[in-house]
């Protein structure tokens, strides 16, 4: 069967309906499970809509609430889950049925992975809209060892969580990139994008669920503590009533500035409570307005680990894990690695080779780990430009190769190595040249040794 999947609560029925409306008619069943928030009211809509609805408790997890649905599928099912604020394409909606009829062809579990348009209203009542670099695992063949784990590495952090990683059978899961034809529409409101980035620094330490990592996190959960705020939802209503404490303001406060991961999404939460619900609390008691700090300056830590995200975005089409965004930032401000090269770097991975490369009949390359690539010799980066025709192969010949040394600023220390390289060749013949070839790769060569080689070859 095809089965679509969502979790909800009550805020995002509505919402939610306008994409189970859409899907409903191509698939054969509808897993929606709700938390306590939802009404009988809703309930009955959502199951004259066709669909399925199980009851799960709130627990400031998704990773929790995902595992729910995925438990009402069986093995062999094609399972499409969204957010509510995700809706499929009408062409997606209507080739589905195809779609995982030709990906079933394909040995091994296939994830598909689907494009995003994006839709943010803002609040000065414009509306940005763009078709995003992102690629979403929002439908797979599912296998029953498939579950959502957290992406934090403690236990609990790995049962529970916000941020999801979607896991199956070692080495079988496979993942294929749809065309650009089909793609779903994520639909945000400027100031519930504020709201989702405060809910993420609340429940897990915003980014890639940092926790301890990041060291406002601890002190906001005891502020909240005290407050009697032991979940989100008990967070959310008091932050929208208002008036909330001296000392949950000041948090906000010391937290005002951009930055990457949990810093960004802090400062966010800042404008969701100043900007948003209640703008006449910016003005403080001792005379400070709150306003958000966002300027950064290129080069430094935050700027270069947004650049990070940004090239694995480019490259990857996806959002950069920790451990990726740690190792590439740190190496290119210690300058290990030019920034400029991480793009090519990633395009090493064997990610990069199996969305890609191996579509395209390319061989696959050595897997080679991301420390190591880190830590390349630096090499000077040019931008040469180059006639290429139209019909280029994703392979560099010889000619093309020398043809761009010869309009770089190495040329002039390459090209003496060339021209005795190929005056030996030239002097030797074709199969003398080839046997010292063999000889110079395949030990220690010396100076005194490779004399003996001439001679010898002479002879």
């Amino acid at each position: 069967m095809i089965v679509a999947c969502i979790g909800l609560y009550g805020e995002r029925v509505e919402q939610a309906l306008v994409g189970i409306r859409r899907l409903r008619p191509h698939v054969d069943r509808y897993v929606v499970v709700v938390d306590e928030t939802v009404t009988e009211e809703q309930k009955q809509l959502l199951h004259t809509e066709g669909c399925e609805v199980y009851f799960h408790p709130w627990e400031d997890s998704t990773v929790k609430m995902r595992n729910q649905y995925l438990q009402k599928c069986q093995h062999g099912d094609w399972v499409i889950v969204h957010d509510p604020d995700e809706w499929f394409s009408e062409t997606f909606c209507e080739n589905v049925r195809k779609i995982t009829a030709d990906a079933e062809k394909i040995p091994g579990t296939v994830i598909l992975l689907i494009n995003s348009h994006d839709t943010t209203r803002r609040l000065n009542g414009t509306i940005d809209s763009s078709k995003s670099s992102f690629y979403k695992n929002n439908c797979f063949h599912y296998n029953t060892d498939m579950y959502y784990r957290g992406v934090g590495e403690g236990e609990e952090e790995f049962k529970a969580g916000w941020h999801e990683i979607l896991t199956g059978p070692v080495g079988q899961l496979k993942t294929i990139q749809l065309p650009d034809e089909y793609w779903y529409e994520h639909v945000k409101e400027e100031q519930e994008v504020w709201e989702r980035a405060m809910r993420n620094v609340f429940i897990c330490g915003g980014g890639n669920d940092r926790r301890e990592s990041n060291p406002s996190w601890k002190p906001l959960r005891e502020l909240c503590e005290a407050l009697g705020l032991d979940s989100w939802p008990k967070l959310r209503e008091y932050m929208r009533k208002g008036g909330v404490d001296p000392g949950l303001k000041e948090w906000f406060w010391e937290n005002r500035f951009e930055g990457m991961d949990y810093d960004h999404e802090e400062m966010e939460g800042g404008r969701w409570y100043f900007e948003y619900l209640h703008p006449e609390e910016a003005a403080f008691p001792d005379g400070r307005v709150w306003k958000p700090i966002l300027e950064v300056q290129k080069g430094s830590p935050v700027e270069v680990m947004r650049y990070v995200e940004e090239t694995y975005m480019e490259v990857l089409h996806r959002h950069a894990d920790q451990q990726g965004k740690e190792v590439y930032t740190k190496a290119i401000l210690e300058g290990r690695l030019q920034r400029e090269a991480l793009p090519m770097v990633l395009q090493q991975s064997p990610e990069y080779q199996e969305k890609f490369l191996q579509r395209l009949g390319v061989p696959p390359r050595p897997e080679v780990p991301p420390e190591r690539l880190a830590q390349a010799p630096i090499l000077p980066v040019e931008r040469i430009r180059m006639p290429v025709p139209v019909n280029v192969d994703v392979h560099i010949t010889e000619s093309l190769f020398i043809e761009a040394l010869k309009r770089s600023q190495l040329w002039a220390e390459v090209k003496p190595r060339l021209d005795v390289g190929t005056w030996l060749e030239g002097e030797l013949g074709e199969e003398a040249w080839r046997g010292l070839q063999v000889w110079l790769y395949s030990g220690k060569p010396t100076l005194k040794g490779f004399l003996k080689k001439l001679e010898a070859v002479l002879k």
